[in-house]
């Protein structure tokens, strides 16, 4: 098990693109896949509440699911001060994590990943599904501080460290304004998951936040 894999799930990403069904990652963003997780989603979170949920909501979610998994590998190699994956690709999966493995290894650009990965699958969700850009970008931003959480969780001597990602995280363009870094990181705007009957509100939620 990699330095990486031992975060947790969301950072694995495999040495080497070796075997078939692989795909790079352009074609994650500008292919079906993402309408796919959002349909899954939809139908996921309809048969746990056992009530209609809005479509914007579902994409809501699923923009959380995969903002996490493209952002924890190079938040994670951050954290360990160790190469990140680059020239990434992809394997489908309808839920859970997707497999992603890496044709080139260099030094972690959580800078690159938001602008050239993060922002245009946002702006794509958006299109297609609605969903709006305050909504999305803060998605954005508590995918990145809940890997934060995650990679803490793991291994808590790496919390000075997240608070510097974390702090830096912010100080993008896409993520400026989205949420107080903490600790705790709360967000500044919904990712809606309230809306879903029984839901309630995140960790990180604004709204709950409000009243303190």
């Amino acid at each position: 098990m990699t330095a990486l894999a031992r975060l947790g799930e969301f950072f694995t990403v495999e040495q080497t693109v070796t075997g078939e069904g692989w795909h790079p990652l352009a074609e994650l963003l500008d292919g079906p896949f993402p309408d796919h997780r959002v349909v899954a989603a939809h139908l996921v979170l309809r048969s746990r509440s056992n009530a209609e949920v809005e479509p914007r909501v579902a994409a809501s979610i699923a923009s959380l699911g995969l903002f996490a998994r493209l952002l924890s590998p190079t938040i994670g190699a951050l954290l360990l001060d160790v190469d990140a994956p680059a020239d990434l690709h992809w394997r489908e999966q309808p839920t859970g994590t997707f497999p992603l493995a890496a044709g080139a290894w260099g030094p972690a650009d959580l800078h690159a990943v938001l602008s050239d990965v993060v922002e245009p699958l946002a702006r794509r969700l958006h299109a297609a599904h609605g969903l709006s850009e305050q909504v999305l970008a803060g998605n954005a931003s508590s995918a990145a501080f809940g890997a934060l959480k995650m990679a803490t969780l793991a291994r808590p001597d790496l919390r000075d460290a997240a608070l510097d990602v974390g702090a830096d995280a912010l100080t993008h363009p896409y993520l400026a304004g989205t949420g107080d870094v903490g600790p705790p990181y709360v967000r500044r705007s919904c990712c809606l998951y309230y809306r879903i009957p029984g839901g309630g509100y995140c960790g990180d939620c604004v709204i709950p936040a409000r009243g303190r």
